[in-house]
């Protein structure tokens, strides 16, 4: 379940980021369904770490899985698009 929850607060931090104006994946950023499967990937990490350990350890690991997605994101992206690759218009 450990393994479950990290991948799915992955995908949601992936997915909150890439809907973000500041994200540097994409041409542009993607709409609101992209917040909502956010925020669903996000409570299945919850539900995911709840059920690996206790509640209170498992809001706690899941918190910090997102916490952790949300800061790796963009250093995962500045090393695939370094700040001299983007285009300025």
């Amino acid at each position: 379940m450990n393994i479950l929850g990290c991948l799915a607060a992955f995908i949601a931090m992936a997915l909150a980021y890439l809907c973000s104006r500041n994200q540097r994946l994409l041409a542009r950023p993607i709409g609101p369904a992209g917040r909502i499967g956010a925020a669903a990937f996000a409570v299945v990490a919850l539900v995911a770490w709840i059920a690996g350990e206790t509640s209170l350890p498992g809001i706690f690991a899941a918190a910090t899985a997102l916490m952790f997605g949300a800061v790796a994101l963009p250093y995962i992206t500045w090393l695939f698009r370094p700040a001299t690759a983007r285009k300025t218009p």
